[in-house]
Parts: structure tokens; sequence; C-alpha cells
């Protein structure tokens, strides 16, 4: 079965200049205890501008007890291999385009006094070697390649984030076997990003829809999320 579009949103809650739409109600229920939240930080990507993350860092250290930041580093190579980079040029291109976005990150950050002392800025390298997210990305794997609906979500936005870099006409099926890996990598952040982080419950949130997150907390599919595990859409209200 592929995604069709329809979702289990909840209301949208509006928070002074963000407004929240909890995936469920159980995502909306750990909303409500504001513990713990993942913002992941994609790269070459205009929405994650100075301007926009200082208003939202600001927001989101008023709203949660612990920010963690993820930049997937290690997974942006995948997607230069797929578009034709040799793995020298490809590691070259990911490196530098993750120190610019770091580089935004801080400042940002900074403008509104810095990470708090539990607060963390990490590259998704750093993390990998975690013996929770490395136990969950072979599931993860393991579920793309085996769950039809997992699958074709999976490709479709990979055919999405390639068109978006760039890439003009079809694609060869060994192109989108190497660029999932990039979406696939980020897929146990919202499967357990709690237990990563050692923390009681954790949101994990993106600016708009995403539909591979949407169908595993359907709990439809072979990826079930934890239970103290949340998605949600997170956008400014103007």
């Amino acid at each position: 079965m592929a995604w069709s579009g329809e979702t289990s949103l909840n209301p949208v809650i509006r928070r002074g200049p963000f407004t929240v739409q909890p995936f469920s109600e159980e995502s909306r229920l750990i909303w409500e205890r504001r513990e713990h939240v993942v913002f992941g930080v994609s790269p070459g990507n205009s929405y994650f501008q100075v301007g926009r993350m200082t208003e939202l860092f600001g927001w989101l250290s008023r709203q949660f007890e612990r920010i963690d930041v993820v930049m997937p580093d290690s997974a942006l190579v995948h997607t230069y291999l797929a578009l034709g980079y040799d793995q020298q040029r490809a590691r070259k291109k990911a490196h530098s385009e993750i120190n610019v976005l770091r580089n935004r990150v801080t400042r940002a950050w900074n403008s509104i006094g810095g990470p708090r002392t539990a607060d963390g800025l990490h590259r998704m390298s750093e993390l990998s070697s975690h013996v929770v997210y490395t136990a969950k990305l072979a599931e993860c794997e393991q579920a793309v390649a085996q769950d039809e609906t997992l699958g074709q979500t999976c490709v479709e936005m990979t055919k999405e984030v390639l068109r978006a870099r760039g890439h003009e006409g079809p694609l060869t099926a060994a192109q989108i076997d190497q660029a999932m890996r990039y979406l696939i990598a980020e897929l146990p952040f919202f499967l357990a990003s709690s237990d990563i982080f050692e923390v009681p419950t954790s949101l994990n949130f993106y600016h708009r829809e995403l539909p591979l997150a949407e169908v595993i907390f359907t709990g439809e599919t072979l990826l079930q999320a934890s239970p103290r595990q949340a998605y949600a859409t997170i956008r400014p209200a103007r």
C-alpha cells in the first residue's frame, strides 16, 4: 500500500509565533510534557536561514526542557554519490555544506544566549556508533526492504530530494538505493530519540509534513515508534 497523503494530525496548536500540529493524540500528550525536542536541520534547504532559526531557537528554549540539534553530515554523502560524485568529492562536498550549516546554527543559537547545559549540537556521524542508533538503523534498513508502504514512500521522497538537488531525467535503481540511505539514516531518530538521548519522552518535528514519518506513526508498518516518541509539524504562524 502506497502512502495516500491522508494523516491523523491533531488540530493546530498556536503558541506565540509558531504553530504545532502533533500527528496523533499520543504525540499531543508528549508535546504537552515538552521534555525534549530533536531539531533536525537540513543542508541545502533555504528554510534554515539564520533569522528564522534564531526565532525558532528562542521559541524552542521557552517551550522545551532540552534541545538536541542533529545535522546529517555522513548521510549527505549518499546524496552526492547518487548524483554522480566520486567518493572523495562527495565527502568533500558534504563536509563543506555541513560546515556552512553548522555555522548558521551556531550563529542563530548564540544570538539568543547559546545552548543551555543540557542542550546539544550533533553531527549525525557523532551519534552513529550509539548502541540504540545502530540497532534501530539495522531495523530500519530491513523494514524498508520488506515493507511495501515504507519502501515506496522512501522511494518517492528520495526522488523529491534528488530533484531538489538539481537532478533531471530518469533515475536508475542504483541511484535511488544510494540516495535512500540518507532518509533511512534519519529514521532512528523518529523511532527512538528518547532512547538515543536518554530522556523520558522526545518529540521530533519538521516545518512541513514528512510522508515517511507519517506512515511510521500510523503504526501500520513494520517500524514501530517507541511509546515515548512523538512527531509533529511545527511552522511559523504567520
